[in-house]
């Protein structure tokens, strides 16, 4: 029996037997010295055609082979091209041998050598020439298994379905022994079901944030994009929770409520994943296992993982898969009790998790830099990390527990002193620091972990920043993410959250990107269902609505009384405000009128915030008009030079001097640019030395610590001391203290308090404001009329804020915080107050409800009175409309020019 060739070759099936099976084997062998790094995968015949002319080839001559390739960075396509000493080039491979081989022999990691097989006496062009190719593997391929297979930096746009990896053994037609659970070309055409039905699935169309030019900035104020109700249908529903109860060790000195319970019980099985027995003895669902033709092989099976392409020798066990998951309870239901509870439960240290841990195959490294073990990190914004600490040492029986703070003055480059402690608490600053300055070696990657919990989790849902990376690169038993908003803009923030647990395939973006994140942002269901899919052994969410077996609600708290007060204006400030709102009504009708109201939309922001700090205090505004008067401008300017000289930045990343007259220039003429990170008017503005103007506050808080962080517009390292305040002689262009007026809404809080003082109940309150500036002016009436007070805000130093958190718990004389909205939504514990005054209303409505939850929440034992304050026949009442028209579009999916229409009548309404 014969297969004929198009060019008329007969090739003998016999021939190709003997090829494969003995000539070829010794013959390759002899091309390539016996070197113990290359090992042969396998071989094929391929027909290759003809580039040349009256050359000939004889049987058996060894071919040489060329490898190049043309295209876009992200669709390129190879080129083999086969040669001979005699003659030179004589012919090329199919394209489809080049697009998978190309790129690995490019990486150095994959030889090839050919012989010809058979040919005609005399080539013409696009003649056929069969050759035997054979393809050797360098044992680098075969690394060691990491614990991670995505690939942070692969182009979106790249078909993941065609690693060249995996095409290659398609062509050389070898077939696993062992299959994947479950393949890229089945999650591709979605032939695999999902197992999960849900008759609502056509109203969880979810609102798209979209990146259109001209309305970003705006998107980005929407921080929750997604409602309550619409997350709670994507991550499970109220009543879909049939648990069991798990009860806490001695340990604990707290009562657990049933829901609470329950979570132990869903968290501990989590971490437990498979029996570790049958999980060290079954293959990972992602990857499939072949066998390679070189018997020198230590190990004769390679593993593929068929979604990233990775491959090793090492036999990828299920016990390297997720343990942990996402706990995802809405704010005050005690998320952070329950974690005490499995830390108690499941220390790690001792147990045979760590035994586990020990036999887990290490980072290459360890060869020379064995990790140390450890018990668990939990990482937190800045603000939360004393309250961890008190929770941790008032939860646990004395001496139960271990606790080290790696912060500041306490931190330590040892990482056996981490490891020699239960439970390690730091920031996602200094975690952050701490990886920038060593990706690979930080302290915290050279620490096995038994646990990593992140707490407020959403922190990373920017999955390309450094913070981000840094969670991605620790190495641990079992992973948590704590938040109560997995999701706040896009499901971009949930990829970020699978990346730190490491599921796979959805922490690889090309799979991610094809099959969730691009489908949903056209309107496909069907990635709404595949994230339900996903989700449903992941996280666990429950809400205060959620009801126990019985029906009853899992958590009884205090009712809340929640009530608007209504503020009229005195006849001074009305004509005050009524002047500002007409000059600002001009101006941006102008801009409706040229068609550019977007374009200028930092200017409408401006607009805008003049009119609302108007509502709280004229002052506000009066306290402008002092830099255009700043005699010493210049005198400035030459310090800011100085400065930006002078500072830590490097000075590839500093501004130029005509750069920062120019923003010195806008400063003299009263500009206040809008801050990048909350989207509002600068607050107590700081510059950086990159010449970036932004909020003190917002700057600190995105640092995670006081003392450095990056540039969030364009990433240059800064340090604290670099900031400058932007110039003001004082910060009112009156005397605040000798010509003070009470606003109508500082009279109306003014009124509260005192009755609160009179009733004799010994209520506290927070006092909530958006401006710092507004806090500073309710400092002087307070003082006057002898009411006690405290401030936290975004300048105080981590110590600071401990201390005045612990001295507002403890206190009978100060029983009033003044606090920053900003910094008091973050994931504090504010009950020991009952009353809540929100003083300015904030564009997005979610913001103040995470401020009050922090009062209304476990541990809350009295009613908790929330008052909000607006101006009567102002902007405030018509932001309220707009804020109720918001929620009613969030359950919609907009178009670009949707948004842009929506954004332009919300103006308008505001303008009216």
């Amino acid at each position: 029996m014969s297969t004929r060739t198009g060019t008329g070759i007969r090739v003998q099936t016999h021939v190709r037997k003997e090829l494969a099976d003995e000539n070829v084997v010794e013959v390759e062998t002899g091309d390539f010295p016996e070197e113990k790094d290359w090992y042969l995968v396998g071989g094929s015949l391929i027909t290759a055609s003809s580039t040349t002319k009256g050359r000939k080839l004889v049987d058996n001559e060894i071919v040489h082979f060329g490898f190049s390739s043309f295209g876009s960075k992200y669709h390129r396509q190879g080129i083999i091209r086969f040669s001979t000493k005699r003659f030179g080039e004589i012919g090329r491979l199919p394209m489809e041998w080049g697009k998978s081989a190309v790129p690995l022999v490019n990486s150095g990691r994959v030889r090839v050598s050919g012989r010809c097989v058979a040919a005609p006496e005399n080539l013409q062009m696009l003649q056929d020439v069969v050759l035997y190719v054979s393809f050797y593997v360098h044992q680098s391929i075969f690394t060691e298994l990491c614990i991670s297979t995505w690939r942070i930096d692969a182009p979106p746009n790249i078909d993941p379905t065609a690693h060249p990896l995996a095409t290659l053994f398609k062509l050389l037609d070898m077939k696993p022994y062992q299959k994947a659970e479950f393949s890229p070309a089945e999650l591709d055409s979605r032939k695999r079901p999902l197992n999960y039905e849900d008759p609502e699935e056509d109203a969880l169309m979810l609102h798209v944030v979209k990146r259109g030019s001209g309305c970003q900035q705006d998107q980005e104020k929407d921080e929750q994009a997604f409602s309550e109700s619409s997350l709670n249908k994507l991550v499970g529903a109220v009543d879909t929770y049939d648990l069991e109860e798990m009860e806490p060790p001695w340990t604990l000195t707290c009562n657990l409520k049933p829901y609470q319970k329950q979570a132990l019980y869903w968290m501990a099985e989590s971490e437990k994943g498979n029996k570790a027995e049958k999980a060290a003895e079954t293959l990972n669902p992602c990857w499939a296992a072949y066998r390679i033709s070189d018997r020198r092989a230590s190990s004769p099976s390679i593993y593929l993982n068929i979604f990233s392409g990775e491959a090793t020798t090492q036999f990828p066990t299920a016990s390297q898969m997720t343990k942990g998951g996402i706990l995802a309870d809405a704010m005050g239901l005690g998320k952070t009790v329950m974690t005490i509870a499995l830390i108690l439960a499941r220390p790690g240290k001792g147990s045979s998790d760590c035994k586990e841990r020990v036999n887990r195959i290490e980072d290459p490294r360890a060869k020379t830099m064995p990790k140390a073990m450890g018990g668990t990190l939990i990482i937190c914004p800045m603000a939360l990390l004393g309250q961890w600490k008190d929770e941790l040492e008032t939860h646990s029986e004395p001496g139960s527990i271990s606790i080290f703070v790696h912060y500041g003055g306490y931190k330590t480059n040892n990482p056996r002193i981490l490891s020699g402690y239960d439970v390690v608490l730091t920031t996602y600053g200094v975690l952050t620091e701490a990886y920038k300055h060593d990706m690979e070696n930080s302290i915290f990657n050279r620490v096995e972990w038994h646990r990593v919990v992140l707490d407020e989790a959403h922190t990373i849902k920017s999955w390309k920043t450094l913070a981000a990376k840094a969670t991605f690169s620790l190495s641990s038993y079992c992973k948590w993410c704590l938040t109560g908003t997995p999701i706040q803009n896009t499901l971009e923030d949930l990829y970020s959250l699978l990346c730190f647990l490491h599921v796979e395939p959805w922490c690889n973006w090309p799979w991610w990107n094809k099959l969730i994140q691009r489908p949903h942002e056209n309107g496909d269901p069907r990635a709404m269902k595949l994230i339900k899919a996903i989700l449903r052994p992941l996280m666990l969410r429950r809400t205060k609505d959620t009801k126990d077996k019985k029906g009853r609600p899992i958590l009884v708290l205090p009712p809340t009384d929640i009530q608007i007060i209504k503020c009229e204006q005195s006849e001074a400030e009305r004509d005050f405000y009524d002047a500002l709102f007409r000059r600002s009504k001009v101006q941006f009708e102008e801009f409706v009128a040229q068609g550019k109201v977007l374009h200028n939309y930092a200017s409408v922001l401006e607009l805008l915030l003049r009119l609302r700090q108007c509502c709280n205090h004229p002052f506000l505004v009066m306290s402008r008009a002092d830099i255009q008067r700043y005699e010493e401008l210049n005198k400035y300017a030459r310090r800011f030079v100085e400065t930006n000289s002078n500072s830590s930045t490097p000075r590839q990343s500093a501004a130029t001097e005509a750069c920062i007259e120019e923003v010195v220039e806008g400063i003299r003429r009263g500009e206040n640019t809008e801050c990048p990170i909350c989207m509002e008017s600068a607050d107590d503005p700081v510059l950086t030395p990159c010449v970036h103007r932004m909020c003190r506050e917002c700057l600190i808080s995105y640092w995670q610590t006081p003392i450095s962080g990056i540039c969030p517009i364009c990433r240059t390292s800064l340090n604290a001391n670099d900031l400058i305040a932007c110039p003001t002689e004082g910060k009112f262009q009156v005397d605040v203290e000798n010509d003070w007026k009470e606003s109508s809404k500082v009279s109306k809080l003014l009124e509260c308090l005192e009755h609160i003082h009179r009733s004799g109940f010994g209520e506290k309150s927070i006092v909530f404001s958006q401006w710092t500036s507004f806090l500073d002016l309710l400092e002087i009436p307070l003082k006057r009329r002898g009411i006690g007070f405290l401030r936290f805000d975004g300048k105080l130093a981590q110590k600071q804020r401990e201390r005045t958190l612990k001295e507002f718990n403890e206190t009978r004389e100060k029983m009033v915080l003044l606090m920053s909205l900003k910094a008091g939504g973050v994931g504090l514990n504010l009950t020991a107050a009952s009353t809540v005054f929100l003083m300015d209303p904030w564009w997005n409505p979610a913001v103040e409800e995470q401020a009050i939850m922090r009062i209304h929440r476990i541990g809350q034992k009295r009613t908790v009175f929330v008052r909000r304050f607006i101006v009567e026949s102002t902007v405030e009442e018509r932001l309220q409309q707009v804020q109720a028209k918001k929620q009613r579009m969030i359950a919609g999916a907009l178009t670009d020019e949707e948004v842009r229409s929506a954004r332009i009548e919300e103006l308008k309404m505001l303008f009216r």
